[in-house]
């Protein structure tokens, strides 16, 4: 029943084209806040269904959900909406594109799978406070390292002043050979699930494993 329901999920995500729900953040909390969520970090996901439908659909059928609510964890949500971009660039022809993720190969989920891996870190709860404009790294799930640092500027452009946001880069050179990281800003920060750091994700210039 529940793969039932999720195939039905993701047959919305795959045939409604670019819908404007993907970009509404549901009245997300003010950058300068934190909240405490009461919900576990799954939990939390799952009653945003305007915003993370597809993300928990793709966690639980990959079997990550408990590495997602690992204790003292932390996870970088992407919404929907980079997750939509990313099978519309990898299946670019709609006709070729799949309705459902039955339709998905095997392997294709594997890749989902390891990309979903990238947006946890585990054992480490990340917080804004205690991050800085130089960088600091820690390791994803998927072993592959991982970035963030602190910027600051204004609605003027001015440096130093206005509101703090967390930048997160994930390393997607040649392991041993360069580094090349990828960056995504965090639009809502410091949300404490009952076990871990929530988070989420600026849809409108990220896609889904960083590519």
């Amino acid at each position: 029943m529940k793969l039932i329901i999720a195939i039905a999920l993701v047959t919305v995500v795959f045939t409604s084209g670019c819908s404007k729900d993907y970009f509404a953040d549901g009245g997300a909390l003010d950058l300068d806040k934190t909240a405490t969520l009461g919900l576990s970090t799954m939990d939390y996901l799952k009653s945003r269904p305007d915003v993370f439908d597809t993300l928990t659909t793709l966690i639980s059928m990959t079997g990550l959900e408990s590495a997602v609510n690992a204790s003292g964890s932390t996870f970088l949500a992407p919404k929907d909406y980079s997750i939509f971009n990313y099978f519309k660039l990898i299946y670019p022809d709609p006709e070729k594109r799949p309705k459902s993720f039955s339709e998905i190969t095997e392997e294709e989920m594997e890749s989902i799978k390891t990309k979903l891996k990238n947006y946890i870190i585990p054992g480490k709860q990340i917080v804004r406070s205690e991050l800085a404009t130089t960088y600091s790294y820690d390791t994803t799930y998927a072993g592959v390292q991982a970035r963030f640092n602190i910027v600051q500027d204004d609605y003027l452009g001015n440096v130093n002043m206005g509101a703090k946001y967390i930048i997160f880069s994930l390393n997607r050179g040649v392991p041993g050979s360069f580094d090349l990281y990828i960056s995504v800003l965090v639009e809502t920060a410091d949300l404490h699930s009952t076990n871990g750091i929530v988070h989420v994700l600026a849809a409108d210039s990220h896609i889904f494993g960083f590519n």
